[in-house]
């Protein structure tokens, strides 16, 4: 190898290493930033007061009862919707009805949610009809279907807050002898099954 040729490599090896001696010793600014995130869960947390709404213990045909109850939302979320299920269980104490259904002749009157309605357009949320075939029904307690919406309140139930509801009973007197159902007993229960409101996007 020519003198011209070794003098070129080594000029250019020392080149090459001044840059990569340059290179390992260059500065640069830096940061760093973190963030967070939590997720918890709220609660629906329905209750009934009084938890017993009716205790007649000596009524006729033809008598009618009325009472009021609320409904609280104790919980942490919204409510959006509560829907009311029926069940009774009959006690044919002297064992005369022979199959006469005793729900049949409990007539709820009206059901009314004082809350979504006015004194003029009540929001009546069950209208009449008998404990029998409020079975087959499931309505929703808290919904505002009147006209003046705007002025009421609106859907549902709020975290901390509460709807009251006023509830009519009617022993129907069918204008024939019922003594087959004297000493007889219905207990009705009512299960409120409370759903989340509307999905919120964050």
């Amino acid at each position: 190898m020519g003198i011209k040729k070794t003098l070129g490599l080594g000029m250019a090896s020392a080149a090459l290493g001044l840059s990569l001696i340059g290179g390992g010793t260059f500065a640069y600014f830096s940061d760093t930033a973190t963030s967070t995130a939590t997720f918890a869960a709220g609660t629906l947390d329905l209750n009934s007061d009084p938890s017993v709404i009716v205790d007649i213990p000596n009524l006729k045909p033809g008598d009618t009862v009325t009472k009021t109850f609320k409904l609280k939302n104790d919980g942490t979320l919204d409510i959006g919707s509560v829907l009311l299920k029926t069940t009774t269980e009959i006690t044919d104490t002297l064992g005369d009805n022979n199959g006469v259904d005793l729900s049949k002749f409990i007539k709820v009157k009206f059901l009314k949610n004082n809350d979504k309605g006015t004194i003029l357009t009540p929001e009546v949320v069950v209208y009449e009809t008998t404990l029998d075939a409020l079975k087959n029904q499931t309505p929703d307690l808290v919904n505002n279907t009147g006209l003046d919406q705007i002025w009421t309140e609106a859907d549902g139930i709020k975290a901390q807050s509460s709807d009251s509801f006023t509830v009519k009973f009617e022993f129907v007197d069918n204008g024939e002898t019922q003594n087959y159902f004297q000493k007889d007993k219905l207990k009705l229960t009512w299960n409120f099954e409370a759903k989340q409101g509307p999905k919120k996007d964050y």
